[in-house]
């Protein structure tokens, strides 16, 4: 190479050096963590916000509705909205496109805790089985019938059976409705944000921030107050952590659905605040006001047992990694994986 090749060679390098440089402090400030935030309260509170409304009118006025119909729709059907927008969004975001790898059925291929789904310089483990997804329902409906029962031993509330066979089909669209709502929470906080802010930050960092915002989306329910706040913080922190331990979003999908469903649809008790027009069982008496068992306003949500019960998933969810050797995982990014599962990368 003679020695204007050589210049010419070097003046190029000189030039690519701040543009590298550019896309790096690029990198670096998408990755951030108040960015993720902003993002994905822009993109799930504001543009899926105005999509459910959209969507709403469009199904509440196809025709007439019963009061029961009109709330499962209004509430958790069109929440569907806010799923597609998702979906559109990482499909868009050619960097996020991995994270749709996370949401599908796991593959024999893929050999969860074993083997490594790659993408780039990403690593996930996908471990989406029907299983998990039967174990995520039968939590949710034990962690949330032990708040409720709390609360029928302390003599806060009491119930009475008021269910007719011909009201199975609204039950069975309600249980799908709620999965719908659930879902679509799931696959934001547990989905979208979790596996955006480990691509930088290690495990632990996306555990805290998923449970904090979490708790943030209900700041404005019905009757919302310090309490029920706190304690949907603490049941983010579980679930993320679950999330984490299981390598699967579904087993978050099925607790988050049969938690929603148990005390809003079987037994009519209000959901972070919101009263369904619809449920098997009714109130026959509620007495007293609220207290550290059980609150009138928010729910189960925003009592003692609750903060009890989905900590103590977090506990037993710490211990099984500790058991199993796991816990140094809560360290790692998804860069790190990768350069584990593959030295000379």
């Amino acid at each position: 190479m003679d020695n204007k090749n050589i210049e010419a060679t070097g003046e190029l390098m000189t030039r690519m050096q701040p543009a590298e440089a550019g896309l790096k402090q690029s990198a670096r400030f998408t990755d951030n963590f108040i960015w993720i935030l902003v993002l994905v309260t822009a993109l799930y509170v504001f543009l899926s916000g105005f999509a459910q409304v959209f969507f709403s009118d469009f199904l509440l006025n196809l025709t007439y509705w019963s009061d029961s119909m009109f709330f499962i729709l209004y509430i958790y059907t069109c929440v569907l909205a806010d799923i597609i927008v998702l979906l559109i969004v990482l499909y868009i975001i050619k960097k996020n496109r991995f994270i749709l790898r996370s949401f599908r059925p796991a593959r024999s291929a893929d050999k969860p805790f074993k083997a490594y789904v790659i993408e780039d310089r990403y690593v996930i483990r996908n471990n989406n089985t029907v299983k998990m997804l039967l174990l995520g329902l039968l939590l949710g409906f034990l962690t949330n019938f032990a708040c409720i029962l709390c609360a029928m031993i302390h003599g806060d509330i009491k119930f009475y059976f008021d269910f007719s066979a011909s009201e199975i089909p609204v039950l069975l669209f309600a249980l799908l409705s709620v999965f719908i709502q659930s879902t679509s929470e799931e696959l934001w906080c547990r989905g979208f944000m979790y596996e955006r802010l480990n691509i930088r930050y290690p495990v632990w960092v996306a555990v805290v921030i998923n449970g904090v915002f979490f708790g943030c989306l209900h700041m404005f329910n019905p009757n919302v107050n310090v309490y029920g706040v706190l304690g949907i913080v603490v049941c983010g922190l579980s679930y993320s952590l679950l999330r984490w331990y299981t390598d699967s979003i579904w087993i978050c999908m099925g607790i988050h659905t049969m938690w929603n469903f148990t005390q809003n649809i079987i037994f009519g008790l209000p959901n972070s605040g919101i009263v369904s027009r619809m449920s098997i069982f009714h109130l026959a008496a509620a007495n007293g006001t609220s207290n550290l068992i059980y609150d009138y306003g928010f729910g189960v949500e925003a009592a003692l047992p609750a903060l009890l019960v989905d900590a103590l998933l977090g506990v037993v969810i710490l211990l099984l990694a500790k058991r199993n050797g796991r816990l140094g995982e809560l360290k790692l990014t998804h860069q790190k994986r990768y350069q584990m599962a593959h030295p000379a990368a």
